[in-house]
């Protein structure tokens, strides 16, 4: 999806932070696992690096936009 694009260690370990807490908050709301989970996770990382593509850098922010929640 973003061929093109690569990350320094300190915007990828706050990529990987906000995709984790994305991932927490989506598992703690659900009663049972997803049987996609993997697809799931990926367009949270998807939501995640087309708003860092964008400049953003707030985790929380990262977050909310992966849940759709902004």
């Amino acid at each position: 999806m973003f061929p093109d694009t690569s990350y320094d260690p300190d915007t990828l370990a706050l990529l990987m932070r906000a995709l984790d807490d994305a991932w927490k908050d989506v598992q703690s709301a659900l009663v049972v696992k997803p049987f996609a989970a993997d697809t799931l996770r990926t367009r949270l990382a998807q939501r995640i690096m087309a708003a860092a593509n964008d400049g953003e850098r707030d985790p929380t922010r990262l977050k909310l936009i992966a849940l759709g929640a902004t």
